[in-house]
């Protein structure tokens, strides 16, 4: 009898143990949210006219400065859609960067750099009935459109 007894005990131990670890992971857990729900990247494009921010929802703003308005719409389009796509990838990485942080056993950090590396080593297509620079005035400032 004292062997089951002592068999019932250390089964009584090992499930506080997994219990206390539960919640330990629980804590953590809830500490990489709100981390996560905090995380705020931004990109600027290289000739400083467009600024976009992002966090883990996706997009959550864009600014332009003067200059921006002075690209023809093709121009300013491209120079959007590149510093939005940098801005969106640094916040994908934050991201990555927490989890690991929290999930050491996890390849995640690296799965995002590998994705973003095939993603954006491929050159990226134009639309196919894209319009000519020339079709649009040189500036949203100028021919009204």
């Amino acid at each position: 009898m004292p062997a089951d007894l002592d068999d019932l005990q250390r089964k009584l131990e090992a499930l506080k143990e997994a219990g206390r670890r539960a919640e330990e992971q629980m804590g953590d857990f809830s500490r990489m949210r709100e981390q996560i729900s905090e995380l705020q990247a931004s990109a600027t494009s290289a000739d400083r006219s467009v600024t976009v921010t992002a966090g883990p929802g996706g997009v959550t703003g864009i600014q332009f400065t003067q200059d921006a308005l002075r690209q023809s719409p093709a121009q300013l389009s491209g120079t959007v859609m590149s510093t939005l796509q940098q801005a969106v990838a640094e916040a994908a990485r934050k991201q990555a960067e927490i989890v690991q942080e929290y999930v050491p056993d996890s390849d995640v950090r690296e799965r995002v750099l590998r994705t973003q590396d095939e993603l954006f080593a491929a050159p990226v297509e134009q639309p196919r009935n894209a319009p000519d620079d020339d079709e649009f005035p040189d500036s949203f400032l100028d021919g009204g459109r």
